[in-house]
This record gives C-alpha cells, sequence and structure tokens, in this order.
C-alpha cells in the first residue's frame, strides 16, 4: 500500500525518537496513519500492532461486509497468532441474517481461543451458530474479562459454566434467547465485583452479588408469579440504592402496573427507573393513573423514562406528554427529568420544559457504558 503523505513525514521524523516516545505519539495518531506507519518497517509495525488492536470492532448492518471483514480479520490472526495477545476489547455486531448466509463460526472460535487476555467481549448471537456458542460457554476461559455482551441457549448450565469461571465480570449482558433461562433453585455464581447487570429477570436470582449499580430486566409472560421474588431479590443485591439504575423491557400494561407496585414497594430509594415496552403504545389513562400513585413512595427518584424498547418513537401528543411530566413531578418531588413517548422534559425553576431524549439520556445513563 502506498503511505500517506502524511504518515510518510511522521515515518520520517519518529525514526530517530525513543520508543517510548514514539508508542506516544502512535497512540494520538489517526487509525489510517496508524495502520499505514505500521507497513513501514518492523519497527513500527512491532509499535503500531498493540495500538491497532487493543480495541477491534466488526460491526456492519451488511452481511457481504460483515463476511469480508471477519474473513479478512480472523485469517490474519490465525497467519500471525502473536496479534491476538495484544486484542483487550473486542466487539463482533453482524447482522440477524448473517449466519443464514456465510458460516464462519469455526474460524471465529479458533481465532477467540488465541484472544487470552481480553477485557471486554461483545458477539451477537447470530455469529455463532447454536454448536459453537455451547463451545464458547463451556469451554473458554478469559481470566481478565471484565465485561461481556453474549448470546445464551435456554440451557442454564452452560451459562452457569461460563460466569463461574468469569469471577470478574464487572459487565454482563445476556441476549435473550428462544425461552427464558431459569436456573434451579440450587444455583449459586459468585460474581463479587458486577455492577452492571442486564438480562432475563429469571436468570438474575442464580447470581451472588452484592454491590449492583445498574440491572436492566426483560420480563418474560411466565415470570408473573415471580415479580415480587425478583425484586425483591434485587433489593438484597445494592449497597446504595439511592445509585440505583433500574431498567424494565415489559410486555402489556398489567405487568407494567405488577412492575411498578414491587419497585415502589420494595426499592423506593432507586435514583433512576425506566420502563420500556416491547412495542409501541400509549399508556393508558388507568395505567398513568397507577404510576402516579407509585411514584409518591419513591422517596429518591431523580430520572423517569417510560417508552418503546425499539428505539425513540416520539408520540404526537405534546401537550398530553407535558402535562404527563407536571403530574409526575407533582408525584414525586425529588423527580428532575422524565421521558414519555420519546420526549423528555426536564424541570428548572420549579417548570417543566421539553429538552433533547439526547441529553436525557446521558444524564439518566450515568457511568452506563452503550457498548458493553
Amino acid at each position: 500500500m502506498v503511505l500517506t503523505r502524511r504518515a510518510h513525514r511522521l515515518a520520517e521524523i519518529f525514526h530517530c525518537l525513543p520508543n517510548e516516545i514514539l508508542i506516544e505519539i502512535i497512540q494520538h495518531s489517526h487509525k489510517a496513519d496508524q495502520a499505514t506507519l505500521s507497513r513501514v518497517s518492523k519497527l513500527f509495525h512491532d509499535l503500531c500492532l498493540p495500538v491497532l488492536y487493543r480495541d477491534v470492532k466488526i460491526s456492519t448492518g451488511h452481511v457481504m461486509l460483515a463476511s469480508i471483514a471477519i474473513r479478512s480479520f480472523f485469517s490474519g490472526i490465525m497467519e500471525s497468532p502473536a496479534g491476538a495477545d495484544v486484542v483487550r476489547s473486542f466487539s463482533l455486531h453482524v447482522p440477524h441474517d448473517y449466519f443464514e448466509i456465510d458460516h464462519r463460526s469455526g474460524l471465529i472460535l479458533a481465532t477467540l481461543k488465541l484472544m487470552s487476555r481480553l477485557n471486554h467481549l461483545s458477539i451477537f448471537g447470530s455469529a455463532l451458530n447454536s454448536r459453537h456458542w455451547d463451545m464458547l460457554l463451556e469451554q473458554y476461559n478469559f481470566p481478565q474479562l471484565i465485561s461481556c455482551n453474549i448470546w445464551a441457549p435456554g440451557a442454564s448450565p452452560l451459562l452457569e459454566a461460563f460466569l463461574t469461571r468469569h469471577s470478574t465480570l464487572k459487565r454482563i449482558h445476556i441476549q435473550p434467547g428462544y425461552r427464558r433461562i431459569v436456573p434451579p433453585q440450587s444455583a449459586s455464581i459468585s460474581l463479587p465485583h458486577l455492577e452492571c447487570y442486564h438480562g432475563d429477570a429469571s436468570f438474575l436470582p442464580a447470581i451472588d452479588v452484592t454491590n449492583l449499580k445498574k440491572v436492566q430486566l426483560n420480563w418474560h409472560p411466565d415470570d408473573d408469579v415471580d415479580v415480587d421474588k425478583i425484586i425483591i431479590g434485587v433489593s438484597s443485591m445494592v449497597q446504595t440504592k439511592s445509585h440505583l439504575q433500574f431498567v424494565h423491557i415489559y410486555l402489556d400494561d398489567d405487568h407494567l402496573r405488577q412492575i411498578l407496585t414491587s419497585v415502589s414497594n420494595h426499592i423506593q430509594h432507586t435514583k433512576t427507573l425506566r420502563i420500556r415496552a416491547n412495542s409501541i403504545m400509549r399508556l393508558k389513562p388507568t395505567t398513568f393513573h397507577h404510576i402516579t400513585a407509585c411514584l409518591r413512595r419513591l422517596t429518591g427518584l431523580v430520572y423517569l423514562e417510560i417508552g418503546y424498547n425499539g428505539g425513540h418513537w416520539q408520540s404526537a401528543a405534546k401537550a398530553e406528554d407535558g402535562i404527563m411530566a407536571e403530574e409526575c413531578g407533582a408525584a414525586c418531588p425529588t423527580l428532575e427529568g422524565c421521558c414519555f413517548h420519546g420526549r423528555a422534559w426536564r424541570k428548572v425553576d420549579g417548570r417543566w420544559e421539553e429538552y433533547p431524549v439526547s441529553e436525557f439520556l446521558v444524564l439518566a445513563d450515568g457511568f452506563y457504558d452503550p457498548g458493553y
């Protein structure tokens, strides 16, 4: 590949500098310059490779582009295994129909086995077939893993085995499978460092943790009888309830009322409460009345969202949403910001005014990393 003019000038300047300074400069260079410099000489290749491969993300909505990127990266690693040792963060986000067209699970899995020093692992469910997902969960080990975003089959023992081997985890996202994941009552997975859990509500009781800061639960129809049990369990997993961020993905208004009632009875000090429907719907008046009744019992709530899980669909009823914000603020004096049907509102000098949803999400998410 022909060197860019900028990279060529950099190479001439860099040649006489100490390696420590070169590494610092490379880290602050553009990715294109890093890639080009890595081809200048063995010295630059050795210095650039750890920087280029430290954070690897393959993400595209096009199957053919995903196939080309996967073949190029994973084949390159297999030809030069030393590259795998410098990867700390790996994300593979492919279209939902990827596996139906491209069958490279074996290549992906073989390469992952070489990445023993990963801190972060994120793989969309469609990137591997079911057999290879089972192999990953049952056999693979990443001793330094801090966060993961993985798919799990309905069989809970494989997921239990994977999590048990990775007690270093601080953040986990378990992508929903075909069925809810129900662990046996005797299951106890020790994750002493866990701060963020995103997955099926039914699986959370299997985890032994005391310092959760953010919980995002996917509720299934069969969870109805266990709502109180699960919410009470969450309460025991949190040291500082006033900092808790609580997110729920619900199915219908009955489910919403049940979840809110339980939260207002057992975790009154939660800071952030976000409730999202699996389908686009406006709140019924009776449901909204129930929400305000529950808000009166929440003593530390700062941010409230009630919306749609598939995106930020915006309602045309702006005036009605503004009235809802005012009524929620009256019911819960600690409330500073809320979001209904894709519109965000904040309290300024005692009055509620609309502001960008993006700003609300930054405030409501706090430390949350959307990439995990």
